[in-house]
């Protein structure tokens, strides 16, 4: 982008035993919450579309974990818990703990200026730390290339970097302004492989996901790919309402801004070594959710961490892109997580996550 669980109604205490009703309303409205969510999924889901994958974990349980729609349309083979989604943005999270796996070695400081791995002009007086929290003020990627590649070619993150070396404007002063940056993310993921001297979905399968307890997630380049263990594929509707396969966009090759793809099941085993504080030393683990840039939407100041927005009582991130939205919130008050993964583009249409949040925390 972990409270008490959910509360149980008490029976009045007496010598007689407990009637079946009373037994009937036990365990604390979990089969409501699951029938409200199913409603809901159900009315965004279509049983022969695209879908979503729904997690929620709390005091180290998962509560839920559930699929709706398909994973493939052709096939017709539904998403379940180990089905794995496209995260986009969500991926970010990733990509910065790979930053902090080296940092906690020792080999890596925030305050490192990025010209130190990346020699070019326009990543002087930029720090490790304005990569990560979007003050950098590096252009963004998409726009040039979407302008001035041949799109029967996949790009990767090398070709971005090609560009930068041009030295094209930046669009602000490190540090002067807040600017969500995927290009940052890029960047990260090159001086990841800069400063181990491993290829960088090779460092993030060994040093994050499997410390985290992740054995089928893993980060995907379309121009090298590897084989997905349970692939969910993207979908977009056309003009006509009908879902077409989108997985072969020729911006796929680049990761570290996304490309993540990963399961319900695993996200959960993450979620819990993020809370136990399992993947690297406990003082690493403190600058996950640290807020170190600030910026106002609308009025209202928003901070952002390691891959994560974050409030005084939640971390939370959305990602979309090409076929694919997800959403991941963490409360840091009470141990309760929710994420909402889908390989369609309709999350945002009808407030699914307002919602399902507002169920959840109705039934906690």
């Amino acid at each position: 982008m972990k409270l008490p669980l959910l509360v149980f109604v008490i029976a009045f205490v007496s010598c007689n035993p407990p009637s079946d009703k009373a037994a009937a309303t036990e365990p604390f409205g979990l089969e409501e919450l699951q029938a409200s969510l199913d409603s809901l999924f159900n009315a965004e889901v279509g049983s022969d579309e695209p879908g979503a994958a729904l997690l929620v974990a709390s005091n180290g349980e998962m509560l839920i974990g559930k699929g709706y729609g398909l994973r493939d349309t052709e096939t017709g083979q539904p998403i379940t818990t180990s089905t794995n989604l496209r995260m986009a943005s969500v991926s970010k999270q990733f990509t910065a703990l790979c930053i902090l796996s080296l940092v906690d070695e020792g080999k890596l400081s925030l305050d490192d200026e990025a010209f130190s791995y990346l020699p070019y002009p326009i990543f002087k007086d930029i720090s490790i730390e304005h990569l990560l929290n979007h003050t950098s003020g590096l252009p963004d990627y998409y726009q040039h290339f979407a302008a001035n590649w041949d799109t029967t070619n996949i790009m990767e993150n090398k070709d971005v970097l090609d560009w930068l070396a041009t030295n094209p404007d930046p669009v602000f002063e490190p540090g002067d302004q807040w600017e969500y940056s995927n290009t940052a993310y890029l960047m990260l993921a090159l001086i990841v492989e800069k400063v181990s001297g491993t290829e960088f979905s090779k460092y993030a399968k060994e040093n994050v996901f499997t410390k985290a307890g992740m054995p089928g997630t893993n980060y995907f380049n379309l121009a090298q790919p590897i084989e997905i263990p349970e692939r969910a594929f993207c979908y977009q509707k056309d003009s006509l309402s009908e879902f077409n396969q989108v997985d072969g966009f020729f911006m796929n090759g680049v990761m570290g801004d996304g490309a993540v793809y990963t399961s319900i099941n695993d996200y959960f085993k993450y979620d819990q070594a993020l809370r136990n504080e399992t993947i690297f030393s406990s003082k690493t683990h403190q600058l996950i959710f640290k807020p170190s840039s600030t910026h106002e939407v609308n009025g209202t100041e928003r901070a952002y961490a390691m891959g994560w927005g974050v409030t005084d009582s939640t971390a939370s991130h959305s990602g979309g892109w090409f076929g694919t939205n997800t959403y991941v919130k963490r409360y840091l008050n009470k141990p309760l997580t929710f994420a909402i993964f889908m390989n369609r583009t309709t999350l945002w249409e009808n407030n699914l996550v307002g919602k399902t949040d507002s169920l959840i925390n109705e039934y906690l």
